[in-house]
């Protein structure tokens, strides 16, 4: 579940273009715009030190015991418990801004589909973040899904309001606040 998004290069939020401006000011040419796939380095936000913080991050862990293999994805109702994630999300927690994710349909033809919210113009994806060899690296939380998004997949991303963000990034209980709130009602559109 969510193992693809979209990424503008050229968003018509606000915010989103500040992170831009701030990632080419910073991070010119180490990460992806467009569809980003697992292992290409994104745009994420961080918090470090009660800061927020733009750095390119590679979409998955990588799993010490598969080979190579990425981990992209962790469950919200486990996350605390799960020896792979829960230091994380105690203290290194991630947002990847979006303009949607993509689904394939799991019954009849294999159909792409794009996520999108209805009013906002930015998806801001809940995720989790290490550093690995050097790297940031993250993987996005996800959650059972709501009625918006159950018959294409039984799984959505947990996605945070704009007026979310610092506070997942910054406190705990925000954190585990944001991964109690119900699923946000999504548009879908056929992707090519």
């Amino acid at each position: 579940m969510c193992c693809r998004y979209l990424f503008s290069d050229a968003p018509k939020d606000d915010r989103v273009k500040k992170i831009l401006a701030l990632m080419e000011r910073d991070h010119p040419g180490e990460y992806k715009t467009g569809e980003v796939f697992p292992g290409d380095a994104a745009a994420a936000i961080i918090g470090e030190e009660g800061r927020l913080r733009h750095v390119p991050a590679v979409f998955g862990f990588p799993a010490l015991r598969d080979g190579g293999r990425l981990l992209l994805n962790a469950r919200a109702e486990t996350v605390e418990d799960k020896p792979t994630f829960a230091k994380a999300f105690r203290t290194q927690r991630a947002i990847l801004p979006a303009d949607g994710f993509f689904e394939w349909s799991h019954t009849g033809p294999k159909t792409k589909y794009l996520f999108t919210l209805p009013e906002e113009r930015t998806l801001y994806l809940c995720g989790l973040y290490t550093l690995h060899e050097g790297k940031y690296r993250f993987v996005i939380l996800t959650r059972p899904a709501n009625d918006s998004m159950i018959e294409v997949h039984d799984r959505m991303p947990v996605i945070a309001t704009a007026d979310q963000v610092r506070p997942y990034l910054t406190d705990l209980a925000a954190a585990q606040a944001v991964l109690r709130c119900p699923g946000q009602a999504l548009n879908r559109s056929r992707a090519e």
